[in-house]
């Protein structure tokens, strides 16, 4: 088994050599970015690619071609995928329209297809991202991945491919009592040098099954675990330890860029991907900077996206920056989608975090809380034998702490949560937030009421 992982090592090295090592360039490149930064050395190479694609994007890109002149980050307008999605034409650089690219298509959590265009440098930008962020946690090239997400027809790769790059895909469509049972099976008999990459929510499914058969620790060595695609809770981080005998991190990504940050092993804070974006936190509703040390939209530049430059990208997603001892900047959260947090009773913002406070109950398989309008909300649970329905009360009182005293707070017992098209399950949606004039007013951190 170790031979045929220094094998497939060896292989995707060598090819990488003929082809140009290209990928190898940008590996070498971004270790010395994140290790350096941000040192005047590694800002400069990211200021230089900053500079280069804000000239491409004003000469080559309609959408942007009315800033030649004035080619300062700040002149480009904050887009987002909306925006995007409906002048797409409009984004496509000039330089690009015959040459070969690849197609990214995303469902998001909102349901509505996106897609998007990467360049043959963009993509093997991306590859040296993920290797790189990949070995600070503990893997190699050529060895077991299993990774748990939803394989549809874009991402599912052949029987060919997946065994030259030494992955396990299980879609987390298929994820049943029977398919975990099956997955744990094969999991725990791998003697390889292994690692896992995961939606949150399929490994919190894993471990609610462990827990339902009062299951032991598994007999295997595991080398790293990664969650993606949804928030990390303690549930999860605990359900690691104990039955991996293993460390998780969060990894902050998405499918129309790659990965923008993620968590060093025993650290909560994100190291940000400055080799491969620039990154800004805006304030919640207009576009100028949040004030230091508060939440903001996460708004990010692909630094490597020639084919369809996304500048100044409003990802959707909330986040807080602050600065190291040694001065870099990390995310020192991410809250998530803005559509995804509460409001109480008083109007104020409430993290989508209190979600997880839910797992303190047993026999709670599935959750998903609904804010309707009037202080209405409604908890979703599909329960196990093992739920005690005399804790009905208790559940609602816990969540008026958050929701407030005033809250209307129904259970409505389901079947079933269905998952969304790309595989997740919608944890939060607020119909609220939606239909408020409050997603037009000012926000302030104040109103920002965040429970860890």
């Amino acid at each position: 088994m170790k031979v045929l992982e220094f094998a497939r090592k060896v292989l995707f090295w060598t090819a990488d050599f003929f082809k140009g090592g290209n990928i190898r360039r940008h590996l070498n490149e971004i270790a010395f970015i994140q290790t350096n930064y941000p040192n005047e050395k590694a800002k400069k190479i990211e200021w230089a690619y900053l500079r280069d694609l804000l000239e491409h994007s004003a000469e080559t890109v309609p959408f942007y071609e009315n800033l030649q002149g004035r080619v300062v980050l700040e002149n480009f307008p904050v887009v987002d995928k909306a925006y995007i999605r409906d002048h797409f034409d409009l984004f496509k650089s000039k330089k690009y329209i015959d040459k070969k690219k690849h197609k990214v298509s995303t469902s998001g959590s909102t349901g509505n297809p996106f897609c998007i265009y990467h360049n043959k440098t963009k993509r093997e930008r991306n590859t040296a991202d993920t290797i790189y962020f990949a070995k600070k946690n503990g893997f190699e090239v050529g060895a077991r991945l299993y990774y748990l997400r939803l394989w549809d027809k874009q991402y599912k790769k052949s029987g060919w491919l997946s065994w030259m790059q030494n992955i396990d895909m299980q879609s987390v469509d298929h994820l049943g009592d029977k398919e975990i049972a099956a997955w744990l099976n094969k999991f725990e008999k791998d003697s390889s040098t292994k690692s896992l990459l995961a939606y949150t929510s399929a490994l919190q499914s894993i471990f609610k099954f462990l827990e339902a058969k009062k299951a032991k620790p598994l007999n295997t060595k595991v080398n790293s675990v990664i969650a993606i695609a949804e928030g990390l809770d303690d549930y999860v981080r605990n359900g690691v330890q104990k039955y991996f005998n293993a460390e998780i991190v969060s990894r902050y990504s998405n499918s129309e860029n790659g990965i923008i940050a993620q968590q060093d092993i025993g650290k909560r804070k994100f190291e940000i991907n400055w080799a491969s974006y620039h990154v800004e936190i805006l304030d919640l509703n207009h576009d100028v900077p949040a004030e230091n040390g508060e939440s903001g939209r996460i708004v990010i530049t692909d630094l490597f996206n020639y084919c369809m430059p996304m500048v100044r990208y409003d990802t959707g997603d909330i986040g807080r920056m602050e600065m190291e001892s040694d001065g870099s900047l990390v995310f020192s959260k991410i809250e998530g989608r803005k559509m995804d947090m509460f409001t109480n009773t008083k109007g104020e913002y409430v993290s989508s975090h209190i979600v997880h406070h839910i797992l303190q109950f047993n026999g709670i398989d599935q959750f998903q809380f609904i804010e309707e309008e009037n202080n209405d909300y409604i908890i979703k649970l599909k329960v196990s034998g093992d739920f005690n329905y005399e804790n009905e009360e208790k559940l609602k009182n816990r969540y008026k702490e958050y929701f407030g005293e005033d809250a209307n707070i129904m259970i409505e017992y389901v079947n079933d949560i269905p998952l969304l098209p790309s595989g997740k399950r919608k944890l939060v949606i607020n119909k609220a937030i939606k239909n408020s004039n409050r997603t037009t007013e000012k926000v302030k951190e104040s109103d920002l009421k965040t429970f860890n």
